[in-house]
């Protein structure tokens, strides 16, 4: 049988178009298996209450744990936020939880909402949210401390240079993290 030169070049468009569409949907599983999100519904509800990016939120959680509600850093972040038992103690006191106790921070609605509860304070206090990531990471008071100096801010709300590598480095993570939230995710 011989195919006419049409029918071979639709054929070979055919296939070319066949092989981009697989490449592109094997980079989509790819990219998700990586970019995971789960406890859909808690990023959902806890975002909305305090009136945040649910995006931003699952590229702090991302960030911070890979959605690891067991994950535990070095200096003894908790959760799926990385909240700090005295943070928490902190947040709690502020939600006016009288049966708080640290463990809960394992639970991922109550760190969920302890991380929005505090992300929502840092942006309210530092109005720029790469500001606030940056805070969230290095702690508010340093973040403050920089915030006064020319070399780092030169308006006082935005940081120009971030003096922290780990925290620089934390704040592009959560840039990166949210442009593929945004893009591959519908919350």
């Amino acid at each position: 049988m011989k195919m006419s030169k049409k029918s071979i070049t639709i054929l070979v468009l055919f296939i070319f178009l066949s092989c981009i569409f697989l490449a592109i949907s094997g980079g989509y599983t790819v990219i998700k298996s990586v970019y995971k999100l789960r406890y859909e519904s808690s990023v959902k509800y806890w975002a909305e209450e305090y009136s945040l990016d649910p995006y931003l939120v699952c590229s702090v959680i991302w960030t911070e744990s890979k959605f690891d509600k067991e994950a535990e850093s070095p200096v003894g972040a908790i959760g799926l936020m990385q909240i700090m038992p005295e943070t928490g103690e902190w947040i709690a006191d502020k939600l006016d939880l009288e049966d708080y106790h640290t463990e809960m921070l394992y639970e991922e609605d109550v760190n969920i909402r302890f991380g929005c509860w505090y992300l929502r304070f840092l942006l309210d206090r530092f109005e720029v949210t790469e500001t606030a990531c940056a805070a969230y990471n290095a702690g508010q008071n340093k973040v403050s401390d920089w915030l006064d100096l020319k070399t780092y801010s030169s308006d006082g709300k935005t940081l120009d240079v971030i003096p922290y590598e780990e925290t620089a480095e934390y704040v592009e993570r959560i840039k990166k993290a949210y442009e593929i939230y945004h893009f591959f995710y519908t919350i």
